[in-house]
């Protein structure tokens, strides 16, 4: 007797994967255009095929550029040899869905490297990949509100609080801090990052970094001591152990949670120890 096939159930596709979205007017005309939103389980050479035929009705392609790296799945760049052949695609093919997705089209921020160089203007860019600018506004946000917590904790700004090392408070920041690391994960790959096709730009680096339990010091003075470097921090709350490189006059504090060594951190920046200034960050991870 032979077995019917296991049929499974049909998975409706989420509307945000359906749903036409208007390009930004804030980026100007460009012969790059970008695609995002696009079926991740397409392979990148039958997907290059599929835009080619569909795109190639307005005009001369230059290029057609898709990554498979994490953070550019799902996206596309087509390169046309003028920016009406551009906007001609963008505007008839916004909203058109492939393989379930409603493609996502906008201007590229930047000229394409083939243009550039035709132009007479390129400049090389830095190589690998690097996150893409929503992902990294969205972090200095997030180190944003995590800092002005910290800030109301010090000041005692935050209703029923009692005072420094409150356990409830502590409890409050330590969920609150859990859904900002959360929010970092909610879009992951295909993230909007309207990017040139060649363009992987440089990150720049937050002042102070991400939260994280271990402070970096520098700035300590010659000759400085674990005995001079404790009589600093061990007053604050959360301390556990310093540990301290003087040949290059740096340090490294760790504390019970990233909230107190957030508060330590502003509470003794710029603090004067011998004929210095301290510099503190959190220590990158």
């Amino acid at each position: 007797m032979m077995i019917p096939p296991v049929m499974r159930p049909h998975r409706p596709v989420p509307p945000r994967y359906t749903m036409k979205v208007d390009a930004d007017p804030s980026i100007p005309p460009n012969q790059t255009i970008y695609i995002k939103n696009i079926n991740e389980r397409i392979k990148v050479d039958v997907l290059k095929a599929e835009l080619l035929k569909m795109f190639g009705r307005f005009g001369k392609i230059l290029d057609i550029v898709a990554l498979t790296s994490f953070w550019r799945k799902g996206q596309a760049f087509i390169i046309f040899d003028n920016v009406e052949s551009a906007t001609n695609a963008l505007h008839e093919m916004q909203g058109f869905v492939m393989d379930g997705h409603a493609m996502q089209i906008n201007y590229a921020r930047e000229k394409s490297d083939i243009i550039a160089k035709g132009q007479g203007t390129y400049r090389p860019r830095p190589e690998g990949p690097k996150k893409p600018r929503a992902i990294k506004d969205r972090e200095q946000e997030q180190l944003k509100r995590f800092e002005r917590l910290q800030h109301d904790y010090l000041t005692g700004a935050i209703e029923g609080m009692t005072g420094p090392g409150d356990p409830k408070l502590i409890q409050a920041l330590q969920a609150a801090q859990i859904t900002f690391q959360a929010m970092a994960l909610t879009k992951g790959p295909g993230v909007d990052s309207h990017d040139d096709s060649s363009r992987y730009a440089s990150t720049a680096s937050m002042a102070r970094g991400l939260p994280n339990r271990t402070l970096f010091v520098e700035g300590l003075p010659e000759g400085v001591s674990l005995a001079d470097v404790n009589a600093v921090f061990a007053r604050s709350v959360g301390f556990q152990e310093a540990r301290v490189i003087a040949a290059r006059k740096v340090a490294f504090i760790d504390f019970d949670n990233e909230f107190n060594a957030g508060c330590a951190m502003q509470a003794l920046q710029e603090h004067p120890m011998g004929d210095s200034t301290l510099r503190i960050s959190y220590a990158k991870r």
